[in-house]
């Protein structure tokens, strides 16, 4: 029989929410909110265990250490769950989670899944490791633990799924939030938008600075021949993410859903004149993505004479859908998500999100995967 629970430990990323930048998380809400006031209300000492970028055997203040213990506690307390419009204070992880409870692997000196780093942490918070419960979205740190002698429990990611068919809404509406989870869905969804915006401005200017922005090099009618086009390795590889992330993430998982979403809310009296400029949008960017396929395959198998045209046909494209979509998301987020929502009831709320989790496939770990293997071929320290 298990023993009683008098401490639950969290892992950060991807458990409670997304690090979008080194040493910035953004909370999942409104699920992480209510499952860490789920926690307080039962009267335990609620913890989080993180592994930090960067070797934690390195010494401090050298690249290869990375982030300090310090900044990954500043990370987890100050990440933002909710704001209140009434009385205009914003709640952080901070009044849920003290700052001595967060465990980082910088001051273990080891990191998960390891079992000394359970250990360190069910020592500083004076609570006999049997007595602690691991909570994360990593398998091999839920075994970790076990090993260690804590308690553990699998969370799946993405999360929510927990609280999506409950109808509790967030705080108090203003006039860019209606209030819906389906738009704090919808937002935290935006966020991952902008790191694949960023991968693509990179790969423009990239194959851009290739072609040395030239014009076509003709002569008076008489065809020349362009420059032998090589495209580095890992630029090749940044490419074939991102043309992977259009074909099989963004138009299944997040646009097919906001036009889900659009129709509920026109049969709920939302005007049709008002979204459809979503509608057309959508049509565009998969317009752009289309002329991105159809350049990506001229690059792998077109002649020397077309891939420098085929890189400059991808690079416009790739310019013209991110100049685009970086409006398209703002004015989604201020506009429509809020005007939308506020022609639902909780009912509807409750229906949309549970639709919109039934778009695109169950777990999109692996589409952040990719976004994060793109970054690091780019050199993209910053996804906002």
């Amino acid at each position: 029989m298990a023993d009683r629970i008098k401490a639950i430990f969290f892992d950060a990323r991807d458990t409670l929410g997304e690090v979008d930048t080194p040493g910035h998380m953004i909370p999942y809400r409104p699920s992480t909110e209510q499952l860490l006031a789920g926690c307080r209300d039962m009267g335990v000492k609620i913890g989080v265990i993180t592994n930090l970028p960067g070797d934690p055997g390195a010494r401090p203040g050298t690249p290869e250490f990375g982030l300090t213990d310090e900044q990954g506690k500043d990370m987890v307390v100050n990440a933002v769950l909710s704001f209140d419009t009434k009385t205009k204070m914003t709640r952080t992880i901070g009044e849920f989670i003290p700052r001595e409870n967060v465990i980082t692997n910088k001051a273990a000196k080891t990191s998960k899944p390891a079992p000394e780093i359970y250990e360190y942490a069910a020592r500083q918070l004076e609570v006999p490791i049997a007595e602690c419960l691991f909570v994360g979205e990593n398998q091999n740190e839920v075994i970790g633990a076990l090993v260690a002698g804590m308690q553990a429990q699998r969370k799946q990611c993405p999360p929510g799924r927990d609280f999506a068919p409950a109808l509790v809404g967030r705080l108090e509406g203003s006039a860019v939030d209606s209030g819906r989870q389906f738009e704090a869905l919808f937002e935290h969804e935006h966020l991952l938008g902008e790191r694949i915006f960023a991968i693509g401005e990179k790969i423009a200017q990239s194959l851009l600075a290739l072609t040395n922005g030239q014009d076509p090099p003709l002569d008076q009618g008489r065809w020349i021949s362009p420059p032998v086009l090589r495209i580095p390795k890992k630029l090749h590889g940044a490419m074939a993410y991102f043309v992977h992330l259009i074909d099989h993430f963004a138009d299944q998982v997040h646009l097919r859903a906001e036009e889900s979403m659009l129709e509920i809310a026109i049969a709920c009296g939302y005007p049709q004149a008002e979204a459809q400029w979503v509608f057309d949008q959508h049509e565009q960017a998969r317009a752009y993505w289309s002329a991105l396929d159809v350049a990506w395959r001229r690059l792998q198998r077109g002649d020397d004479d077309d891939r420098w045209y085929a890189a400059r046909d991808f690079a416009a494209s790739m310019q013209a859908f991110v100049f685009l979509f970086k409006a398209h998301a703002i004015r989604e987020n201020d506009q429509v998500y809020p005007g939308a929502g506020r022609k639902f009831d909780d009912t509807d709320d409750a229906m949309v999100l549970n639709l919109a989790l039934h778009f695109g496939p169950a777990d999109i770990t692996p589409f952040v995967g990719m976004v994060e293997k793109a970054e690091k071929l780019l050199e993209i320290t910053s996804g906002r």
